[in-house]
């Protein structure tokens, strides 16, 4: 009995070895221990603008022109009312982890800020900002002719979905976030859909295609809008075959970057491998004048430089509310919740503004009424809490 007793205690104990190793990994470069001290930390702010040091990521290119937007920076009285109370952007910063804001009107950046320790130079991660890099991937490929149509299956384009319920969904319900696929996007829920693809990508450094393709479908797709990372995912392969495999980054890189003068920046990996893939729903790391310069290509309609970009009419594809009554900007239980177009949000007052969101406050505002972008970057806990953020987005992009 003793000797059972001293053998089980033994593989105990080499069990619990192989467990510590694969969590702190002191081979390597990135461990689970070293990701959970990111996620767990009480201030995230350090951990939001570092994360190519917890993450494998892939280089997205810089510009062979870097352009500096010009400046005309000023004061600007940016004023709003939250909850019944008079507010400022200094009360805002006061109260939340901000760490950027710029104001582009006209081309030219009018306010720059930075708390917290971020500077110019800082990279920021995007989190679901980066979605809407990847529509609009998908909006270069369409005009490069290598997407025939939106209405294709995904399975013409990414064959690692051929028989798959994403392999028979199309780009166009991809972009509109109503595929029908049974993945809950809860992301406090213990065992919803997104924490398990944050665990197998983020810590088990698993195929994010591997991961996606085996959900299958409960509704029928149009139907519903279902807010799902997963189908950003899927997207991202959907363009990267349709470049023959061609890394999400280096086809940001020239399709993006390139044209709007951007310096540059990383994509996160699912994995640290020479064929790791970019988390297409999330994390892309930039500078704020890069996230700015982006919403400039939309607010000027797909064009920079006089190249146009983006396919005429893809600027109006992507705001507008499909006709299903779900993706509709309303009020539930006396909250307003915002609409959504193709892979950006739409506010409940409809009128010509759109925008890019990122978990923990990042946005891309987009005013064409005003002719201004409002970059913001920030680690706030407090998500989703960001009524009043909508309130400090909308008086910065018409604030006199």
């Amino acid at each position: 009995m003793r000797k059972v007793l001293m053998g089980v205690g033994t593989v105990t104990l080499i069990l619990a070895a192989v467990a510590l190793s694969w969590y702190f990994r002191p081979w390597s470069v990135y461990s689970p221990a070293k990701v959970m001290e990111g996620r767990n930390a009480e201030d995230r702010v350090a951990y939001y603008r570092n994360m190519e040091a917890y993450f494998p990521y892939r280089t997205i290119a810089g510009s062979p022109d870097v352009r500096t937007l010009p400046r005309a920076l000023r004061p600007l009285s940016i004023q709003y009312t939250h909850e019944g109370e008079a507010r400022t952007l200094a009360d805002y910063a006061a109260d939340r982890d901000i760490t950027s804001l710029m104001v582009v009107r006209d081309g030219t950046v009018i306010l720059e800020e930075y708390w917290r320790g971020e500077t110019a130079d800082s990279r920021h991660t995007s989190w679901s900002v980066a979605k809407s890099f990847v529509a609009t991937l998908v909006g270069i490929a369409v005009k490069d002719g290598k997407i025939d149509s939106l209405d294709d299956p995904v399975e013409k384009y990414a064959p690692l979905y051929q028989g798959t319920d994403y392999g028979r969904t199309t780009v166009r319900q991809l972009l509109m976030m109503s595929t029908g696929i049974d993945f809950e996007e809860s992301y406090e829920a213990q065992g919803s859909d997104i924490r398990k693809l944050f665990f197998n990508t983020f810590l088990l450094n698993k195929d994010i295609d591997k991961f996606a393709r085996v959900y299958d479908r409960n509704k029928e797709p149009e139907t519903e809008f279902l807010y799902q990372s997963s189908n950003t995912a899927v997207l991202g392969a959907v363009v990267s075959g349709a470049y023959g495999g061609m890394p999400l980054a280096d086809l940001a890189a020239t399709g993006i970057f390139a044209p709007l003068g951007m310096e540059g920046g990383t994509w996160l990996l699912d994995r640290h491998a020479p064929d790791g893939k970019e988390l297409g729903y999330c994390c892309i790391n930039l500078r704020l004048e890069d996230y700015a310069k982006f919403g400039l290509l939309y607010l000027n309609g797909g064009v920079a430089q006089g190249e146009q970009v983006l396919p005429e009419g893809w600027v109006e594809f992507v705001r507008t509310v499909p006709n299903a009554a779900t993706h509709q900007p309303k009020v539930v239980e006396g909250q307003q919740q915002n609409g959504y177009g193709h892979h950006f949000w739409i506010p409940p007052e409809q009128d010509g503004v759109f925008f890019a969101a990122g978990y923990n406050g990042q946005f891309v505002w987009i005013d064409p009424r005003t002719q201004t972008v409002v970059a913001m970057t920030s680690a706030d806990r407090a998500y989703p809490g960001h009524r009043e953020a909508f309130a400090l987005l909308r008086a910065a992009s018409t604030a006199p």
